[in-house]
């Protein structure tokens, strides 16, 4: 049957505030990395993490419209944090992959956050890290598999479960 309406709308103030979180932890991050703009940021961390894609397959998972991959793409090409080839299957798109400074960037980033949020959450034990990173993983690929499996990308952008 699933939770009631009113039930899952006190789930999102706090996914609201996660989210305002996630932007605190990539400026916090990023004071580390000038050579990555900030709004391609997030962007090359899902090239590190999915490998050789197509701008297409990054802009449908991302949950954005292609224009707005292109142009941050175009950024990371120019700070050498990215190349792109054509695809063999279809020589009119390209294929983007990260470069080597690129994986070491995001690397730094990673870190840099990850350090943060231990900072941020001294009280809690690795158990309830974990669980809390379950959870939500849970929950994000629900909602994504829903979102685009129904085709209503009217939804913000959204970040990656675990299931």
């Amino acid at each position: 049957m699933g939770p009631t309406p009113e039930t899952c709308g006190e789930l999102l103030r706090p996914l609201r505030a996660l989210m305002g979180l996630k932007q605190v932890a990539l400026q916090r991050s990023l004071q580390i990395a000038d050579q990555v703009p900030y709004a391609a940021a997030g962007l090359l961390t899902e090239l590190v993490h999915r490998g050789e894609c197509r701008v297409s397959d990054l802009a449908h998972h991302r949950i954005v419209d292609a224009s707005v991959v292109s142009r941050q793409v175009t950024r990371l090409e120019q700070a050498g944090l990215i190349t792109r080839r054509p695809d063999p299957a279809d020589r009119r798109v390209s294929l983007l992959r990260a470069t080597a400074d690129g994986d070491q960037v995001v690397a730094e980033l990673e870190r840099k956050k990850q350090e943060w949020i231990s900072e941020a959450l001294v009280g809690w034990d690795d158990a309830q890290v974990r669980e809390l990173a379950r959870l939500l993983g849970d929950a994000m690929s629900d909602i994504r598999r829903h979102t685009i499996d129904d085709g209503d990308l009217s939804g913000s952008e959204m970040g990656e479960g675990t299931r």
